[in-house]
């Protein structure tokens, strides 16, 4: 060290707490992204699945005498859920598709309580499906359109899946009974 200087170090330099507000920033940004992507893949997975067992639903009310589709969401544990239920010639009750050793009706998971699902009837508002309520969704047998001929069924235009910074639409068609999604 050179006669008559001194060393300072007394602190940081305005440039060294620049670059570590910066870091810092970054790595939050990151991590809050990451997060609502986590809790947006389980509004994904909801709306695939409310698509693939409407598809499923349609095949067997084209095969058997009735058929229709129970979206709940469950007032135990607030969670989305749904049901195939059938309705053979001859019978008075709907009856689950698949059941078990006890001959009740099988529920299949498809959201959690951090998913919202909410509805539009034909010509109506947008409705939440509230925990312990329930919608159902049936097919015509004879063309696969979209009936509410069954007792409880809804005509739906839309149902919309939400979850984290994710919100998805299903548009059903009532005359074709074609479902389709989009990332809203």
């Amino acid at each position: 060290m050179a006669i008559g200087m001194k060393k300072d170090n007394r602190g940081y330099s305005l440039v060294e707490l620049i670059v570590v507000i910066v870091i810092l920033a970054l790595l939050s940004g990151t991590a809050l992204f990451s997060i609502s992507i986590i809790f947006g893949a389980s509004a994904k997975a909801c709306a695939n699945g409310i698509k693939e067992a409407l598809a499923e639903t349609k095949v067997t009310a084209m095969g058997k005498s009735e058929a229709r589709l129970q979206i709940s969401r469950s007032g135990e544990d607030d969670c989305i859920y749904v049901t195939q239920q059938i309705k053979n010639v001859g019978d008075t009750d709907w009856k689950g598709s698949k059941v078990d050793e006890t001959g009740d009706a099988v529920a299949e998971k498809i959201g959690n309580s951090r998913v919202s699902v909410t509805y539009k009837k034909e010509g109506e508002a947008l409705q939440e499906l509230k925990q312990g309520e329930s919608i159902y969704l049936s097919f015509d047998r004879g063309n696969g359109s979209f009936s509410n001929k069954s007792e409880d069924c809804i005509l739906c235009e839309e149902i919309y899946v939400r979850g984290g910074s994710r919100s998805y639409k299903l548009t059903l068609t009532e005359l074709t009974g074609k479902v389709t999604i989009e990332l809203e």
